[in-house]
């Protein structure tokens, strides 16, 4: 995720300056992202996923995000 608050705070610090590229975040600043998580239990058997298993494929998330 990104925090448009806590960049800024860190640019003007010039924290992680090294390692992070400001100017190319500068596009990335308003995507709040997405969690893509299944719900598994496991017990001392095993394990397996409650529900119908969400896809990881990335065209396939897309066309999901895209019929809304």
């Amino acid at each position: 995720y990104f925090i448009p608050q806590l960049i800024d705070i860190w640019q003007k610090e010039g924290r992680a300056k090294d390692f992070i590229r400001y100017d190319k975040l500068e596009a990335f600043r308003n995507f709040t992202g997405i969690r893509i998580e299944d719900n598994i239990v496991i017990t001392a058997e095993g394990c397996s996923v409650l529900g119908t298993p969400i896809t990881k494929n990335p065209e396939e998330i897309e066309a999901m995000r895209a019929a809304g």
